[in-house]
């Protein structure tokens, strides 16, 4: 299995990994640094055509990075030569039976409540809250910490900052940034930036 990107992000994601035991054959891909080994122990691939050849064996990758356009772009590009997206779920998660997640990924300590909807190739980062009937759209980031109230709608490609806070039926575009503890209290329109204290 490979994970795409070997930064901070796939720090935290190779601990899930090591703890649910699923590290053999593990590999990372990075085409920026030079090195052979992540953390001393685990190869580094730096071309694609690495890649297709570890997909022969195991086609199977996740996205290593946090940034929403990154972990999209790297979900093209992996798919291309023949890689099956695959999502993590990481310990001490609260996940509703009545949920459904497409191939997100899920840290530790997160809370995902009834009848949410999480798109595809989201990260739900660690201790986020992400309460009923909350929809995220596709490759969103939502950092840790962060809280989603009831009925909340995100749209795809946005960063949803640590700590922040969405209220209840809030209506957010698609690639929208949040700040950091910033709480969002009116809807916000496609592309926007939000500091903390906004008001549409």
């Amino acid at each position: 299995m490979i994970i795409a990107g070997a930064g901070g992000h796939a720090l935290e994601l190779l601990d899930i990994l090591i703890s649910e035991g699923k590290t053999e054959g593990l590999c990372f891909f990075d085409e920026v640094n030079p090195g052979d080994l992540f953390q001393g122990k685990y190869p580094i691939l730096h071309k694609e055509e690495e890649i297709a050849k570890a997909f022969l064996e195991d086609p199977k990758f996740i996205l290593g990075t946090g940034n929403p356009k990154v972990r999209y772009q790297f979900y093209q590009r992996f798919t291309s030569l023949g890689g099956l997206l695959h999502s993590v779920k990481g310990r001490g998660i609260v996940f509703s039976n009545f949920s459904t997640d497409n191939e997100a990924d899920i840290f530790n300590l997160c809370f995902i409540g009834a009848n949410t909807q999480i798109g595809k190739g989201c990260l739900i980062n660690t201790g986020a809250q992400i309460h009923h009937e909350v929809v995220i759209g596709e490759f969103s980031e939502i950092n840790p910490g962060a809280v989603l109230l009831g009925k909340a709608q995100i749209g795809s490609f946005c960063s949803i900052g640590a700590n922040a806070t969405i209220l209840p039926k809030v209506k957010i575009g698609n690639n929208v940034t949040v700040a950091a503890g910033a709480v969002v209290i009116e809807d916000v329109l496609d592309g926007v930036q939000v500091a903390i204290g906004y008001r549409c």
